[in-house]
């Protein structure tokens, strides 16, 4: 892989050299106010400041007591949310549910080092498909408040989560799946759940799934028109961990096994390039037209955060409904995706008149593409 840097801003370039312990000088013609916004809004101010102690990197005081404040924030969220998982835990184990921590709360308790370092602004938890509606109706009796008030359990859906539950102020998604049944890519159901591994007080997807999911978890996101720098460092944060270095057997082989490989490469590869890293486990021989696209797309992401993601969130909708087998199945999907339950005529049409709308900026949005990508 290429080792040019692809990223423009140099208070970026900056804030990455940092966190990749190439120990940079401040450059004085950097803007103090810009590094600051671009740790926090990418989950990366508490460990920024972490490595700058370690390091001993001079920088303004400005910055290092900024920083020193998103880390405090950060042990403050995070010691909130970290309560509500311990007493999510207990619940599920005292009412024998098998469930696995993921993304954040699995990486902040798990992985990293220091929990804080690794921001966290609600909880995802993957249970068995009968007990995630189980757990949702025991969260309800307990107090806890439902996105979806009017939610009622469906077996036919293709949806991987159930309704957000807000619960002593952490928001909490109950996971059935890893994504929706009619996604592109996913990770086989049987092979989470046959292939755990314990981790401290807890079990956790293989870690060469894991970091599969983390990747195609990203690859949706970027297709929704988004990306933080955070998840792109938590590929190498994990890749580097114990579970993963420990892990045996072949990650390109379990790759191919899953049928993912060109989502989950571009993402490696662009996390490759924007810290200037290598993964020691991929194949670099593989590299299609479509990993270039994918991979040119996330670093645009990277570069243009503060695009507007709604001309590109219907993208993953159509791939939804493209993959629904038989018309009365479309039509449902269909019907799920405009009307919302509880909803009333009018507001029906609002958000019918709202989703024509961005559909027809996804539209535009996927023509500037075809040249932008």
């Amino acid at each position: 892989m290429s080792a040019k840097q692809p990223i423009k801003s140099i208070e970026k370039k900056w804030i990455i050299d940092v966190l990749s312990q190439r120990s940079p000088e401040f450059n004085k013609a950097m803007d103090v106010n810009v590094i600051i916004d671009v740790a926090v809004k990418n989950g990366l101010g508490a460990a920024l400041f972490q490595q700058l102690n370690d390091s001993k990197i001079e920088c303004p005081d400005t910055l290092q007591s900024e920083l020193k404040r998103a880390y405090f924030t950060n042990l403050v969220r995070n010691t909130n949310i970290s309560n509500v998982w311990k007493e999510l835990k207990e619940i599920l184990e005292t009412k024998k549910m098998r469930y696995i921590p993921l993304k954040g709360i699995y990486l902040s308790q798990y992985v990293y080092k220091d929990p804080t370092l690794r921001a966290m602004s609600d909880i995802d938890v993957l249970l068995t498909r009968n007990d995630a509606d189980k757990a949702y109706n025991y969260l309800l009796k307990l107090g806890a408040t439902s996105s979806e008030p009017d939610y009622q359990p469906d077996d036919t859906t293709t949806d991987h989560h159930l309704p957000g539950l807000t619960y002593k102020g952490v928001y909490i998604e109950l996971h059935r799946g890893l994504f929706p049944d009619d996604s592109n890519y996913n990770i086989d159901y049987k092979d989470i759940w046959n292939n755990l591994v314990q981790q401290r007080d807890t079990v956790s997807i293989h870690p060469h799934l894991n970091l599969i999911y983390f990747c195609l978890h990203l690859y949706y996101t970027v297709k929704r028109g988004g990306l933080r720098l955070s998840w792109l460092y938590d590929f190498i944060v994990y890749s580097r961990s114990e579970e993963f270095t420990q892990c045996k057997g072949s990650f390109m082989q379990q790759l191919n096994a899953q049928n993912c490989v060109e989502p989950v490469l571009a993402m490696l590869y662009a996390a490759e390039k924007v810290f200037n890293y290598q993964f020691p486990f991929i194949d670099r021989n593989i590299y299609t037209k479509n990993i270039r696209s994918i991979e040119k797309r996330a670093i645009y992401f990277a570069n243009n955060q503060g695009e507007s993601s709604t001309d590109y969130g219907y993208e993953i909708a159509i791939e939804r409904l493209k993959n629904t087998k038989g018309f009365v199945n479309k039509l449902s999907f269909l019907k799920k995706m405009v009307f919302k339950p509880g909803n009333s005529f009018l507001s029906n049409m609002q958000r019918l008149g709202l989703l024509t709308w961005r559909t027809l900026g996804m539209i535009k949005q996927k023509t500037v593409s075809f040249f932008r990508f």
